[in-house]
């Protein structure tokens, strides 16, 4: 397999009718990946829902082609077609793209990890009808979200700036080699851009949840316990929910900057070889 030479053929310029023919499993895995990951992101782009599984499986996706991007870049043949097809400039290229996506998902762990502290502290003030503790926790709530939405700004403003498409020309094989590496990080900015958007909106109904639940204490001090209850239970339950969902994609984003930042050691050493 290690003689075997890697041919890519771009999924814009294949017909539907036409098998994929790839001459290493790897890059057909890639390849695969990044439709899966493309159709994933259209999906989200067009349904207003906002559910967690989404969020988890598109992190999921993402995760895997980053998985699959770190074989392609540990093949011999990838480092020297990288290195034929524009050697150090190709290279700082991808670790430029690849260095934004770490840094966004560094600040994208640390907003996670502010907005399931947030809803922890939600839930709790609302069960014990603490005011003070649930405006404080919701103004930090509505923070992290903007700071999601600015995250999602800059995605946007990535895909716009990587040349995926016109680095995998069909002429080309070590171009191709290039252009498959640009639009594994293409695909994952367009795809995290979906994500931050999904979770920065998962929350926009926890002012209603929080209400609801702490209107039981009021009831409660009416001497209304059996309503009391009634109000409380459904709220508290879908405020425990959503600390973990929260806490799920914690975890996945924590393995995707993990992965993001396994690439940009396999291209600095392509780009530095021993």
């Amino acid at each position: 397999m290690i003689g075997m030479q890697l041919t890519i053929r771009p999924a814009a310029a294949r017909s539907a009718s036409l098998p994929r023919e790839h001459s290493h499993p790897v890059v057909a895995r890639l390849d695969g990946g990044i439709s899966a990951l493309r159709s994933w992101s259209a999906a989200a782009a067009r349904l207003s829902g906002v559910d967690g599984d989404g969020r988890c499986d598109g992190l999921a996706l993402v995760e895997d082609v980053l998985a699959v991007l770190g074989e392609l870049l540990g093949l011999p043949q990838a480092a020297a077609a990288i290195h034929r097809a524009g050697g150090g400039a190709a290279c700082e290229r991808a670790l430029d793209g690849f260095l934004a996506l770490a840094d966004a998902y560094g600040t994208f762990e640390s907003a996670v990890l502010a907005l399931r502290q947030s809803a922890a502290e939600l839930r709790a003030g609302a069960r014990r009808g603490d005011g003070a503790t649930v405006a404080t926790a919701l103004r930090a709530h509505r923070r992290t979200e903007r700071e999601l939405c600015r995250l999602a700004a800059a995605m946007r403003h990535a895909v716009r700036r990587t040349p995926a498409a016109a680095s995998r020309t069909a002429n080309d094989a070590d171009g191709e080699v290039v252009g498959i590496v640009a639009e594994a990080a293409a695909v994952t900015a367009a795809a995290s851009e979906a994500i931050l958007l999904r979770c920065a909106a998962m929350s926009r109904d926890v002012p209603a949840m929080v209400q609801t639940a702490a209107s039981h204490k009021w009831l409660a001090w009416l001497g209304v316990t059996r309503a009391a209850k009634k109000a409380a239970s459904p709220a508290l339950e879908k405020l425990e929910e959503l600390e973990e969902c929260i806490g799920e994609m914690e975890s996945g984003s924590e393995k995707v900057f993990r992965r993001l930042l396994q690439t940009r050691v396999s291209l600095l050493n392509i780009h530095n070889p021993l």
